[in-house]
């Protein structure tokens, strides 16, 4: 009842003052998420309000405000699972965050919509929105601001590997594992890097420790797994908002399963009951799926037949209400371009092609018969084409090594665009590098010593 008066005065507040817009559906938003009772009504009045601000400052042609309401609504509807409501917003927003040359908050669309793909299968399109969001992380001035764009951009790369199905091969599996460990530590490590006195350092430090905690776990590795869900636990019990706590009691009762403990089924069982309570009150399908299907699982074997049935009738209800609701959500996915390209006149495109050939072929013929020496090798040497290579971009290099002394999480990301065939190529051969061995062969590339490598990554020689 409070926060809906609450809604009501600042919906009331809106209406008389325009710029009291910009601010009030994220000041909602906190209030909703940390108040000592949540709502569902809350919750559905804040999406109202956030998309009634939207459709008002629209016809103001206010797009400033227009962009912060929407990216709000987006946000709530990704964490919800609404993976429709997401995409059919999505493309609106990035058109006014483009026009407002708004990095900051292009990049975190680029984010609900790398969720959004993912959750849905399109691990492909999924990948390019997390690499697009990185890069423009990057160029985001305030440090905070930028740590947390890059730890949701890495954390989602590592759901990529979570959600899809590793291959058989087990040589490859490993790879898929190896590579998930390594995105989810990046995003752990750009949550270190935010600033102490931030009021959300606890939140996103607590929450991508959870997500590393669950990596370990997947990787049967137990005791890192618990080492990390301790630190979680630490930081997200302390927070009024309790929707993280839905995940990571539910890990910590696999962890508890799977350990030596007495009675570890019946303590199991009570971390599992505390994620279902929690779950009810937030109402998010996905999370209501997973620990229904853990606890009907848990229910049978304790040989508990009446709640195992319950539990696994109402996980299949909310299985099938999530299939439904992903069948029309994929519709829109198939439709909808990561990057919309650039729509330019054919005519115009076709000189513009025809300008680029007649471009290479004199260049081309000025390199190979002007300039050529007369005593001219065929064959060059591999080391001397990586070292002009090197050499023809000095100050991006400068740039790559400054970032690999200062440790910096976005190296490689900066890297690829410096030397963006050099990825593709390396797979092309050995497909079964992980994210930390194309790290390791990008320092190679850039002419370090095993030495430097060490001293820069902290390892010994």
């Amino acid at each position: 009842m409070r926060i809906t008066l609450m809604l009501l005065l600042l919906c009331w507040n809106t209406l008389s003052n325009g710029q009291a817009y910009i601010k009030d559906c994220q000041i909602l938003y906190n209030k909703v998420y940390s108040a000592d009772e949540f709502s569902k009504k809350d919750e559905r009045d804040l999406l109202q309000t956030c998309n009634e601000i939207y459709s008002e400052a629209i016809d103001e042609d206010n797009t400033e405000e227009a962009l912060q309401s929407i990216t709000t609504a987006i946000r709530i509807y990704s964490e919800l699972g609404d993976q429709s409501s997401v995409l059919k917003h999505i493309e609106k927003a990035m058109s006014l965050a483009r026009e407002q040359r708004d990095d900051y908050r292009l990049s975190l669309l680029y984010t609900y919509m790398g969720r959004a793909f993912t959750n849905l299968g399109f691990y492909d399109k999924a990948k390019d929105a997390f690499d697009i969001g990185l890069r423009l992380a990057i160029k985001v001035d305030e440090k905070d601001n930028g740590h947390i764009l890059k730890l949701q951009h890495y954390g989602g790369i590592a759901m990529i590997f979570e959600h899809s199905n590793p291959p058989n091969d087990d040589q490859k599996n490993i790879a898929y594992r190896d590579s998930m460990i390594f995105y989810a530590k990046q995003a752990y490590t750009e949550a270190k890097m935010i600033s102490p006195q931030h009021t959300e350092k606890a939140l996103w430090l607590g929450y991508r420790a959870r997500i590393l905690g669950s990596v370990f776990l997947s990787k049967l590795n137990y005791e890192a797994g618990a080492k990390y869900l301790g630190e979680a636990e630490k930081l997200l019990s302390a927070l009024k908002d309790k929707r993280f706590m839905i995940s990571l009691y539910r890990f910590k009762g696999i962890l508890v399963y799977n350990s030596s403990l007495p009675d570890r089924q019946q303590k199991a069982l009570y971390l599992y009951n505390k994620s279902y309570s929690l779950a009810l009150i937030y109402d998010i399908p996905a999370e209501l799926y997973f620990i229904t299907d853990a606890m009907a699982g848990l229910y049978s074997e304790m040989k508990m037949t009446v709640p195992a049935r319950l539990m696994a009738d109402e996980s299949k209800k909310i299985k099938y209400e999530i299939d439904q609701n992903e069948r029309k959500a994929i519709l829109i996915a198939e439709k909808t371009k990561v990057d919309p390209e650039t729509k330019f006149d054919l005519l115009i495109l076709t000189y513009a092609i025809i300008g680029m050939v007649a471009v290479v072929i004199v260049t081309g013929y000025y390199y190979i018969y002007r300039r050529r020496p007369k005593h001219y090798k065929h064959k060059e040497n591999i080391t001397e084409v990586n070292s002009a290579d090197i050499e023809s971009r000095t100050e991006q290099i400068n740039r790559l090594i400054k970032m690999i002394k200062d440790n910096d999480g976005s190296f490689y990301i900066v890297f690829k665009e410096v030397f963006p065939e050099f990825q593709k190529k390396l797979l092309y051969f050995h497909p079964n590098l992980t994210g930390s061995d194309l790290e390791l062969c990008a320092y190679l590339k850039l002419n370090l010593q095993t030495k430097e490598i060490a001293i820069y990554k902290k390892n010994s020689v």
